[in-house]
C-alpha cells in the first residue's frame, strides 16, 4: 500500500508498505504526475517500512524507464531533493543505488526517519530560506504508516 500526504508542502510524504501492484505503481506514477503539474517546487520524503516495499511488480521497471524519460525535465525542475528511509536490514543495498543520478536530483538514503528529516532540513530547505517542521512531518509518518 502506497499512501502520501500533501499537507505538508513543499514537502510531499510518501508511506509504502507491503509489495505494491502493477496497478500501484501505475497510480503512483500518475500522483507524481499531479504534482509536477503544480510547477512549484518540492521535496519528497519516501518511507519504505519493509522489504516487501521495496519490491517492483513484473512489468513495472518498462513503465517507470519510460515515464522518468517523460518526466525528467519536470522533475530536475522541480524537485528540490529526495529522502528516502528504508528498512536497516534493507539499507546498504539500496544505498548502493544512485537515486541522485537516476532522478538528477540531490538524493539521499537512510535508516531512520530523524536522519532523513535533519538531511531534508539543511540540504533542501535551509539553502532555499526554508523551514521544515520535522515535529509535524513525524506526526504525518506515524499517522501514514499506522
Amino acid at each position: 500500500m502506497i499512501r502520501h500526504d500533501l499537507s505538508h508542502w513543499p514537502l510531499v510524504i510518501t508511506v509504502a508498505s507491503g509489495r505494491a501492484t502493477l496497478d500501484d505503481m501505475l497510480a503512483f506514477t500518475a500522483e507524481w504526475n499531479h504534482w509536477l503539474d503544480e510547477c512549484a517546487a518540492f521535496a519528497t520524503l519516501r518511507i519504505f517500512t519493509d522489504a516487501a516495499a521495496l519490491e517492483h511488480p513484473e512489468g513495472s521497471a518498462q513503465n517507470a524507464k519510460k515515464w522518468l524519460q517523460e518526466k525528467g525535465d519536470a522533475i530536475r525542475a522541480q524537485v528540490m531533493g529526495m529522502a528516502t528511509v528504508v528498512p536497516p536490514a534493507e539499507y546498504e543495498r539500496v544505498r548502493k543505488m544512485n537515486l541522485e543520478k537516476l532522478f538528477g536530483v540531490p538524493a539521499a538514503t537512510f535508516q531512520d526517519l530523524p536522519s532523513a528529516l535533519a538531511w531534508l532540513q539543511t540540504a533542501v530547505f535551509e539553502p532555499r530560506d526554508r523551514t521544515l517542521d520535522a515535529a509535524a512531518a513525524t506526526a504525518a509518518v506515524e499517522a501514514l504508516a499506522g
